[in-house]
């Protein structure tokens, strides 16, 4: 980055991230959930929420890394200390990767057990009985909690960086203030 670096991410990029955040905290409770369901027919509104929310979190992850490289954006925050700013680009490397592999692996596993004719074709074929007998249901479950644990990481070191650190962080992940002049 140059020394004319903005301090704040584009719009775009701050729209991106909190879709992002409202998907993964929509998918997170109702992934668990469905989860501990069998699988009959009650299942069938739930996965189709999940696989919806799911498809389009993709497309606003691949978005949201494309415009990475062609938005400007701040120069890495620092902690002050060079390994914890080298987790910290890491960590968000990680992220992106993650809910990639977490929508891939659930794509997969849809494929795998036929469920587009199910859930969106209304085929009125039966859910497998089981879908831990798929490798890619095993895949989306160990991806879960490893992508739950970076999310606290995350939101953790933004939270040190803003009460702690006191540089401000999260106004670089949020919109700029209009001005406004004052009627008089």
């Amino acid at each position: 980055m140059t020394k004319n670096a903005p301090t704040r991410y584009h719009p775009l990029q701050v729209t991106f991230h909190w879709l992002t955040v409202v998907l993964l905290f929509a998918m997170f409770p109702l992934g668990t959930y469905m989860s501990r369901l069998p699988n009959d027919t009650g299942k069938i509104a739930l996965l189709t929420a999940h696989m919806t929310l799911g498809s389009i979190t993709l497309i606003v992850i691949i978005a949201r890394f494309i415009n990475r490289f062609r938005l400007p954006r701040p120069a890495h925050a620092t902690a002050g200390n060079a390994f914890l700013d080298w987790i910290g680009k890491i960590v968000h490397y990680l992220l992106y990767t993650l809910v990639f592999l977490m929508a891939v692996s659930g794509i997969s596993l849809s494929l795998q057990a036929g469920l587009l004719p199910i859930i969106f074709g209304g085929s009125g074929v039966a859910l497998s009985a089981d879908f831990y007998v798929f490798v890619t249901r095993m895949l989306h479950g160990v991806i879960a909690p490893m992508l739950a644990l970076l999310v606290v990481l995350h939101v953790g070191a933004a939270l040190y960086h803003q009460f702690v650190l006191k540089d401000n962080l999260l106004s670089r992940m949020w919109y700029k203030k209009k001005n406004r002049r004052s009627i008089k």
